[in-house]
């Protein structure tokens, strides 16, 4: 079970902020969603969302938070009139369905942009947006399911099977199985078990988490 970092009763505040945002970036300052959500995540903006942080997920509107991500990222300051009132456009959803799922899965939105990119989440508008939440937690969760673990990829690029993998690292077979299939999360593994795959394989430890 994911434990939430914040309650749900700021979700509601946090997705509609994140939504605005992403509106403002794109449609009102004509930015591509695709760069600014890579803004947005290196302006460490959406680690103040991940971690709770009620300034950010509470306290600051879609514009604020707009604003705050470009200084942060270009240096620049922009003097902006813009008043904020949105129709809800299939921007404004991927921003706010975003946040929901971030929420809701516990997962950073670095990973999930990592799996299901933006022009991605844009395509979904049409048959999600009118759906109940848990449909898109649904669909999203399935893109997950669908793509290989990094562990999995990193041992083969290394040509290794998993039993080789097994007898090198000195972590067990049914372990590994679990760890590529994601029936068990490596994100949560004992840190000592992923520095032994890391090790065998040659790559750093981040190469391996989702």
């Amino acid at each position: 079970m994911t434990t939430h970092a914040y309650s749900q009763l700021y979700l509601s505040k946090a997705s509609r902020a994140v939504g605005n945002m992403l509106h403002d970036a794109v449609l009102e300052f004509g930015i591509d969603g695709t760069d600014f959500l890579k803004r947005f995540i290196q302006s460490d903006i959406a680690e103040q969302f991940e971690s709770g942080n009620p300034k950010y997920i509470a306290g600051k509107s879609g514009l604020e938070l707009f604003l705050e991500v470009m200084e942060k990222t270009t240096g620049e300051t922009y003097n902006t009139e813009l008043i904020e009132s949105y129709e809800r456009s299939d921007v404004y959803w991927v921003g706010w369905v975003l946040t929901h799922y971030q929420w809701y899965s516990g997962r950073t939105f670095k990973s999930i942009l990592d799996t299901i990119s933006y022009d991605e989440l844009i395509g979904l508008y049409g048959t999600l947006h009118e759906a109940d939440i848990q449909k898109s937690y649904e669909v999203l969760d399935a893109h997950f399911v669908k793509r290989e673990s990094k562990l999995k990829i990193v041992r083969k690029h290394c040509s290794l099977t998993q039993e080789a993998l097994a007898n090198e690292s000195g972590v067990s077979l049914n372990t590994i199985r679990a760890y590529e299939r994601k029936s068990k999360d490596l994100n949560k593994a004992q840190f000592d078990i992923v520095m032994k795959l890391a090790k065998t394989l040659k790559c750093d430890v981040s190469e391996l988490l989702d």
